[in-house]
């Protein structure tokens, strides 16, 4: 499924001027426009909602209870996709309200999705930290209120987005055995939980190098690693020359060229500013990140299908894409 920004991004043009060709907006050059309906109608760009015949009989309000994370790039992309979702069907009286909880604070996010649901809402977007707990709030109710997970499912007929984290831990351990000699160790550390994606990077790297008959030592699990970084100073043998992390990476790959042990091969999971900086500056060859904007505008998407159009099942699991970001492919 084509989206705009993929448009935009193939034509070099933004989003908005995208969005408004879509939308019939006179506010464009014809030329601009005749180009992007022509793209959009050889890569099937699915029409935009505004130019069907549905009545607004309601306003609409969809909750998106998001994480915040060290990560600050997961919560920001993500709140894009919802927000320019949310521009797209403007005309329907679409509101969509985001909230954001810290990754650690599970019950934090517990309490907002009781008050979120004790008030006059017609959908919820969650990505779940206590996936029993919230099951166990949205189960008396899901009849009555249209339901999109991203990360975990929840029930089998609500719409579930699932961001793929074990594949991008699979793709990493590929990468990192790629770059590490044969005769070498890789160091695997389990730097902690959080209930999210860290559980399933973690299973997805030990069990590729398993596959692969790699040389590695872990998974190595040491809590509170942020806080002392220098506990991994403890496994650093000489014949390690890899290394992955699966929580807190940047921060620890940027303590050890603080010391000077930045002489190991790095393989990520994710995408932010710091990591960015670590692969221009070559102290990380490449990282595996989701596409969280999409796992955002793909979110609104569906539970506005689920508001909107009554005839669509609404059993479906959607699969967003992954991005191998080397330094060569950095924009």
């Amino acid at each position: 499924m084509v989206t705009q920004a993929e448009l935009a991004k193939i034509l070099g043009i933004t989003r908005t001027t995208v969005a408004r060709a879509l939308n019939g907006s006179k506010n464009i050059k014809v030329e601009t426009k005749e180009r992007i309906l022509k793209l959009a109608n050889e890569m099937g760009y699915e029409k935009n909602y505004l130019g069907s015949s549905l009545a607004i009989k309601e306003k609409k309000t969809i909750v998106a209870i998001i994480v915040r994370s060290i990560n600050e790039e997961y919560s920001k992309q993500l709140k894009s996709g919802l927000k320019d979702f949310q521009e797209e069907v403007k005309a329907y009286g679409i509101k969509i309200k985001v909230l954001e909880v810290d990754i650690n604070d599970s019950e934090g996010q517990i309490e907002l999705l009781k008050k979120s649901v004790e008030k006059r809402i017609h959908g919820l977007i969650i990505i779940p930290l206590d996936r029993d707990k919230i099951i166990k709030i949205l189960q008396p109710i899901k009849n009555d209120l249209k339901i999109v997970s991203i990360g975990k499912q929840l029930f089998e007929e609500d719409t579930y987005i699932d961001s793929k984290y074990e594949k991008s831990g699979r793709i990493a351990a590929d990468v990192l055995s790629n770059i590490v000699k044969i005769d070498k160790k890789i160091l695997v550390i389990d730097a902690g939980d959080d209930l999210i994606s860290s559980r399933k990077y973690l299973k997805g790297v030990s069990e590729k190098l398993k596959e692969l008959d790699r040389k590695f030592q872990g998974p190595i699990k040491i809590k509170k690693l942020l806080e002392d970084k220098s506990q991994i100073l403890n496994y650093l043998s000489n014949d390690i020359e890899g290394i992955y992390i699966n929580r807190y990476a940047p921060e620890v790959i940027e303590y050890l060229g603080e010391i000077g042990k930045d002489n190991y091969k790095f393989v990520t999971n994710g995408f932010n500013e710091k990591i960015r900086g670590l692969i221009e500056n070559d102290k990380v060859v490449a990282t595996v990140s989701e596409d969280f904007y999409n796992q955002g505008y793909i979110a609104g998407k569906k539970i506005f299908e689920a508001l909107y159009k009554t005839s669509l099942k609404r059993s479906h699991e959607y699969q967003t894409k992954i991005d191998i970001l080397f330094k060569e492919s950095l924009n």
